[in-house]
């Protein structure tokens, strides 16, 4: 009897256990089915939307890693590569809605804050510095008088996601919130590949052009190259909509938590180097003064001899490790050619080292006073000068030879190139790219764009190890007693680098894209096959070898320096002028067309947020469809920083405090300043033009 309980309890368990393995395999079925219509789904709607995306998961073979899996309710999930767990719990559709309920009511916000600007101080009485203080001044009432703006507003400039994971989130967000940018990042191709099995992709990209949003994916990208395209993007349809960004993250993950730390630290990168209206308008004049006499520019369309390219070349900035150095600088000078950066060349003279070409960058006269004043005239005689077209036409009054390249992004640069194709002059090579925002950046980008194939690197520290040593001692900043005689510029917040030959140095904001600017340089002249030496005990600088300088060899070379000097200005320089109408050139009723223009967008009556911020963005395309003209890109270049700037001040105001009806009174106060200031640019413009400062 016992046994004949036993073997029927068996047997309906095993009958349970069959019949729950047909259900699961039902189940499986099921889903197979509906997972490879949705998917199929999803390829259409990319084909659509992001043709590359078709393209590439089309055919795509996930890693061995790829695990998707089925809940006992029928969802998916994914084993994390990482952990080896479920990404998700057993009900990852309720836990993506309860996610997204969490971020909404508690969001994490990238923020500008613009406060600092109204107390700029102004001794060089440009009006972009005016502009600033006033809208800084209503800025910093507004922030004294109203409560933070702690909600997540229902539409807004810009919303970065980071994870995509099978995108059970996704839908859930372009539902509840409307973004104008919207940035996806996700690292992991296999997860991206199991979400279009499961996310209802095609639904998100129609809400995404329903709401009226671009939306723009990274997908299987580092963290660094996903930055850089970021950053690269924001240029291109103005990085004052990301002024203030609703930030996401979706699943946690080293790897995810590398690209928040990439983003969090470079957000400052975002919101600087545009240059301003007077700032272009100084480049305008110096760059037509140029334009009236002869002047020698770059061209590098002709590769550089072999026995030329690989002399060794010396660039030399004046950061605090330049003093340990100069001896073998000293020692090796006659074998070398010797690129000084501005100030570092005070350095070098004191200790009997005579480069061979002064770099300089600042654009104002005052590179002149400083050169004058502080780089005796009988060194000065044997230097030859390097600077590109902005700099101030009496800068190379004090020099036997000046060699100029053409600095990108620039309104002069514009007017200049505009001149060679309107003339039929096949003269130039393009721009001198990743020259900026320091004098070591302009230096090696002039070496690299020369052809040289190796490149050593004394001095460029881009920060210091010891804040009271900031250059080199020998240099024009400290007196004979090492003391501190002339403060530098420090621009930006303090902030840590990894070092060369230490753990991490102290830097700011504009020495830390200096060094970014470096590193995206040496990665272009990548398939050139360059050889970059970093022998500075400063930031580590990637794709620059660290080389101690005891460890330095230099094999014998064919020509003497002399002849690769004398070879360089012969051929890799032309003479360049022009016969144009000058008024004609600088298009002033064009510009004044353009400001009245921008001027009336602005004038737009708005109510709330999204309708400024929709008045605002529809300014800033405006702007940008002046950007590949030939004729009137230099008008788009002259008023590129001042309009964005201004308008990622703006949108902070708009969104960082109290609510709608409290803020637009301090909106309204600000938007009048910037359009009265729209306004009274093309005056300016005609007044100033000629004007070299």
């Amino acid at each position: 009897m016992t046994k004949k309980k036993s073997v029927e309890t068996q047997l309906e368990s095993l009958s349970e256990q069959l019949e729950e393995k047909l259900k699961k395999q039902q189940k499986e079925q099921v889903f197979a089915e509906n997972a490879n219509l949705m998917f199929e789904h999803n390829l259409m709607a990319f084909k659509n939307y992001f043709p590359e995306i078709y393209d590439k998961f089309l055919n795509y073979n996930p890693s061995d890693k790829f695990q998707l899996l089925l809940n006992e309710n029928g969802t998916a999930n994914l084993i994390d590569h990482g952990t080896g767990v479920p990404m998700y719990s057993d009900n990852p559709v309720s836990q993506a809605e309860a996610q997204v309920e969490k971020n909404i009511q508690f969001p994490h916000m990238g923020k500008v804050d613009h406060s600092q600007v109204a107390n700029l101080s102004n001794d060089a009485n440009f009006i972009h510095v005016d502009l600033m203080k006033s809208l800084g001044s209503v800025y910093v009432e507004a922030k004294a008088s109203l409560p933070i703006n702690e909600k997540l507003d229902d539409e807004m400039p810009s919303l970065i996601l980071f994870g995509v994971g099978l995108g059970y989130h996704l839908n859930l967000i372009v539902q509840k919130v409307s973004a104008k940018y919207i940035t996806l990042i996700e690292p992991n191709e296999d997860y991206f590949f199991a979400s279009l099995f499961v996310c209802d992709w095609g639904q998100f990209l129609e809400n995404i052009d329903r709401n009226g949003s671009f939306l723009y994916l990274s997908i299987g990208e580092n963290e660094g190259a996903a930055f850089e395209d970021f950053y690269d993007r924001s240029k291109n349809i103005g990085v004052a909509s990301i002024a203030h960004t609703w930030f996401y993250q979706h699943y946690p993950s080293e790897s995810i938590n590398l690209f928040i730390e990439k983003f969090r630290v470079n957000f400052h990168r975002l919101f600087s180097g545009f240059g301003f209206f007077d700032d272009a308008l100084i480049g305008i004049a110096h760059s037509i003064g140029h334009l009236k006499a002869d002047f020698n520019l770059l061209d590098y369309s002709s590769l550089t001899p072999k026995d030329i390219a690989e002399y060794p070349v010396f660039i030399v900035a004046n950061g605090p490790s330049l003093d340990n150095q100069l001896d073998k600088i000293r020692d090796l000078q006659g074998r070398v050619i010797i690129f000084s950066c501005n100030s570092a060349s005070t350095a070098l003279v004191k200790h009997g080292i005579v480069p061979d070409f002064h770099v300089a960058l600042e654009r104002t006269e005052s590179t002149y006073n400083f050169l004058e004043s502080f780089l005796p005239e009988n060194y000065r005689n044997k230097i030859n000068l390097l600077v590109t077209n902005v700099m101030h036409p009496k800068v190379q009054e004090l020099f036997s030879w000046t060699g100029f390249g053409l600095k990108g992004n620039e309104a002069g640069t514009n007017l200049i190139q505009f001149c060679r194709y309107t003339s039929g002059m096949k003269v130039g090579g393009s721009f001198l790219s990743y020259c900026n925002p320091l004098v070591g950046n302009t230096a090696l980008s002039f070496a690299s764009h020369l052809g040289f194939k190796s490149i050593y690197l004394f001095g460029v520290d881009n920060g210091y190890i010891d804040e009271k040593h900031h250059h080199s001692k020998s240099s024009f900043y400290y007196n004979d007693a090492g003391t501190t005689e002339h403060e530098p510029i420090k621009i930006g917040s303090q902030r840590e680098l990894p070092g060369n030959f230490v753990d991490k140095v102290l830097t700011d904001e504009l020495m830390s894209v200096g060094n970014s600017q470096m590193e995206r340089l040496i990665d272009s002249f990548k398939s050139q096959n360059l050889c970059y030496y970093n022998c500075s005990n400063g930031a580590k600088i990637n794709g620059a070898l660290p080389l101690d300088p005891d460890d330095i060899f230099l094999t014998e070379q064919r020509y003497e320096k002399n002849h690769v000097i004398s070879y360089l200005k012969n051929n890799k320089f032309v003479k360049f002028n022009t016969n144009l109408d000058f008024d004609d050139l600088l298009s002033f009723s064009d510009f004044r067309d353009f400001s009245n223009t921008l001027a009336s967008l602005l004038e737009k009556k708005t109510t709330n947020r999204y309708e400024a911020l929709d008045v605002l963005l529809g300014s800033v395309r405006y702007l940008y469809s002046f950007k590949s003209s030939i004729k009137h890109g230099s008008i788009f270049l002259l008023m590129e920083g001042e309009v964005l700037y201004t308008t990622a001040l703006l949108i902070s105001l708009l969104y960082n405090f109290g609510n709608e009806k409290e803020i637009m009174p301090h909106y309204d106060k600000a938007l009048a300043i910037w359009i009265e200031f729209i306004k009274q640019a093309p005056d300016y413009y005609e007044k100033n033009a000629r004007v070299c400062r």
